[in-house]
């Protein structure tokens, strides 16, 4: 009997690394399709894209950092647990957005970048019978854990990367991107294959940060000044955040309006704080010996024992938009 669950166990693993090998064969082969179509550029003597290259740049250097960090869901639970322990609107983003979701009884709805399915797990009990719900990530290890969560037959699960979806023209009613469009290296790719996919008059739901979100996280890491510990992911969001998404979302959608969601945190606690630091790329407990650790948890007590807490901005909302009808 343990022979068999060890072999079932062996066979899933392998299952799940067989398609993230998948994800990096194709991001492979399209960053090698990219450089082949520079290179014929320079040969014909056409006049250079940049933006063709800053892609190419931007791929190589992403796609590596992003498949580790996702690979399952353990850093992505670590930032959920800090809003959820610390978060002064007690209604909490997922159900939030949940309720904004304007949508028929009998929808269908494609989620990109699902991560562990949270969305729909918060909100089992309000999903109405009649959508048809297709979730999708790029990480296996994160459906994986998409599945485990939500365990119901309601839903769909896909591998899938935004930039290529791979369904039909006019499949959906609605395509929800909570969190993901700052991931993808193109994200004007990436709305076209959204626009192409939903049906005219559908509905988009794209949510992001501001360029303050976190900004008090930044300053402490900063005060601590370890080389260890980093803030240049935060700086991964610039891409497509509450003050520039506006104009991208329009391009392809119409009556795009921007809603921001009311909320900041007042940590009381360090170590929940010290999890999230280590859950943002670049940063790894592997980093800090057991000095290091306790160093850096005494220094964030001694931020929280000054007020009692520390407070931090959040700045968090959505962009909707409309298919034109063609």
């Amino acid at each position: 009997m343990n022979y068999d669950i060890n072999h079932n166990d062996l066979k899933k693993s392998l299952e799940i690394q067989k398609e993230i090998m998948k994800k990096k064969i194709y991001h492979i082969k399209s960053v090698i399709k990219s450089i082949e179509e520079a290179v014929h550029m320079i040969d014909e003597n056409k006049e250079l894209n940049w933006d063709k290259f800053i892609n190419i740049i931007d791929a190589v250097n992403a796609d590596q950092k992003w498949i580790e960090q996702y690979e399952n869901a353990s850093n992505l639970k670590a930032r959920i647990r800090i809003h959820e322990l610390f978060s002064t609107n007690k209604q909490g983003w997922m159900n939030w957005f949940f309720e904004q979701l304007n949508l028929p009884d009998n929808a269908s709805i494609l989620e990109l970048g699902c991560g562990n399915g949270e969305l729909w797990a918060k909100n089992l009990h309000k999903i109405p019978s009649g959508w048809n719900i297709t979730l999708t990530d790029f990480s296996a290890g994160m459906l994986e854990d998409a599945k485990k969560n939500l365990n119901s037959a309601r839903f769909k699960f896909k591998l899938a990367d935004a930039q290529d979806i791979p369904y039909g023209i006019n499949s959906f009613d609605a395509v929800i991107a909570n969190h993901v469009l700052y991931h993808v290296s193109n994200i004007d790719r990436a709305l076209s294959e959204i626009c192409r996919v939903l049906k005219p008059k559908g509905q988009f739901y794209a949510s992001t940060v501001g360029k303050n979100h976190m900004r008090e996280m930044r300053d402490i890491v900063k005060k601590f000044n370890s080389p260890e510990i980093t803030t240049d992911s935060w700086n991964l969001t610039g891409k497509f955040q509450l003050e520039n998404g506006l104009a991208k979302v329009s391009r392809w959608f119409k009556d795009v309006t921007l809603k921001r969601y009311k909320d900041n945190l007042r940590v009381t606690s360090s170590s929940p704080l010290a999890d999230y630091l280590f859950s943002m790329p670049g940063n790894t407990k592997n980093a800090l010996d057991e000095t290091g650790l306790r160093n850096l948890k005494d220094f964030l007590q001694s931020e929280i024992d000054k007020n009692g807490y520390i407070y931090i901005t959040k700045d968090t909302g959505f962009f909707h938009g409309t298919k034109p009808k063609i």
